[in-house]
């Protein structure tokens, strides 16, 4: 090889090492410039979308109107003329008015004394059979169950021995008679007889007396006690089993008339006056929905407990549309027929709860409103009574009073 070529050769191969080996720094600067380049360019297109979208955030936000809603000044409520007539805010004066009062009181259900009878066996003995259980339908004279008594068939064998002797008296009483009448035995040995007549019959109708007090039948099978209803309706209650031994002291069955039920009311002293008997109640019964029983008051309590300050109120309910069972408790409305002399009042729409307190909106001046609690008396369909917190010529909110309390009493 000349030295031409060996001199090109190594002028080839080194330009080959220098590009595909060891990194170029001249190559290598110009990249990197390029790529900080980009980042730059990147960076300031992303800078600018977030400013333009922040402005025009900024812009919508300075746009939107502001809501209008009612705030506190100091104690008062104020309030804008738009709102005041987006939601029909009204006011009325309290004045003196008369009412009707309606109470709300919780009562409970009991038997009607009439319709309700608990029977009992009168004298000790065993079970013999069950014949009515709780829920079965009876009626007068219905055989509930059979309790053997071996003191109640000595009373009926006492009976059939009083019997044979009264018999014997009477047959010898009519006999002594007829002789003494054909002068074949005298007058005092007839009046013997006659004595010993009423005697066992007195005996007899004694004998017959004591089966009765037991329970027993004077005709029915021997120590055998058969308990029986004297009243139609249901059996509520049953204390008895076969094979039980049975004192007179148990309360075996009871029976019940439910047609017609009571619920006691407890009325305070204060509002007694105002019910009267034939006052129309209504009641609610808890779990069956809205259904209404109605009733009338048949008896106002003519003394006050001294523990409770209350008067008992008895109202009979006949027919109830739905089951009222002794012991229940339901809810009463009782719309008094009494009107109370005139008072302060205000209708119930403008009263509302805050904080578990009555609460009225007063106006205050030009679209403003003092929040106050108030004391509510009696009642109606339509008017509450005043008893403590407003007086007469002020002005309450009557309509928009949610409004006003759901924005501030939140």
């Amino acid at each position: 090889m000349t030295q031409d070529s060996q001199e090109l050769s190594e002028a080839v191969g080194g330009n080959a090492t220098s590009a595909l080996g060891a990194p170029n720094p001249k190559n290598s600067s110009r990249r990197w410039l390029v790529i900080g380049g980009v980042a730059l360019l990147v960076a300031a297109t992303a800078w600018s979308s977030l400013g333009r979208a922040t402005t025009a955030s900024e812009v919508h936000a300075s746009d939107a109107p502001a809501r209008d809603v009612p705030f506190l000044d100091g104690q008062n409520i104020r309030y804008s003329p738009a709102f005041a007539a987006r939601n029909k805010l009204a006011f009325v004066p309290i004045a003196n008015g008369s009412l009707s009062p309606i109470m709300h009181l919780t009562g409970t259900v009991e038997y009607a004394p009439d319709r309700v009878v608990a029977l009992g066996a009168r004298i000790p003995g065993r079970v013999r059979n069950v014949l009515k259980l709780e829920g079965d339908q009876v009626k007068v004279g219905d055989v509930l169950a059979e309790i053997e008594s071996a003191e109640l068939g000595a009373a009926q064998a006492a009976v059939l021995s009083a019997r044979a002797r009264y018999a014997a008296a009477h047959a010898n009483g009519r006999r002594e008679k007829e002789l003494a009448a054909a002068k074949i035995s005298s007058s005092r040995e007839a009046e013997v007889a006659a004595a010993l007549e009423a005697s066992a019959q007195a005996d007899l109708q004694a004998a017959e007396g004591r089966v009765r007090a037991m329970g027993g039948e004077l005709h029915g099978e021997p120590g055998i006690l058969k308990l029986r209803t004297p009243l139609e309706g249901r059996v509520v209650a049953r204390h008895l089993l076969r094979g039980q031994f049975v004192e007179p002291t148990l309360t075996a069955f009871k029976i019940a008339d439910l047609s017609r039920v009571f619920v006691e009311l407890a009325v305070f002293e204060r509002d007694v006056a105002t019910i009267h008997a034939g006052d129309k109640v209504e009641f609610t019964v808890p779990g069956v929905g809205h259904t209404q029983v109605p009733g009338r008051v048949s008896y106002v309590g003519d003394e006050i407990d001294l523990q409770t300050k209350t008067a008992a109120v008895r109202v009979i309910v006949e027919d109830a549309p739905v089951p009222l069972r002794p012991g229940q408790s339901v809810m009463a409305t009782i719309h008094t027929s009494a009107r109370v002399a005139p008072t302060l009042v205000l209708p119930r729409e403008a009263v509302t709860s805050v904080d578990g307190k009555w609460t009225v909106f007063v106006a205050h001046g030009d679209n403003s409103v003092e929040p106050r609690s108030i004391e509510l008396g009696r009642q109606d369909g339509s008017q509450v009574e005043i008893i403590k917190g407003l007086k007469e010529g002020e002005r309450v909110a009557s309509t928009g009073v949610f409004a006003l309390k759901s924005e501030i009493f939140r």
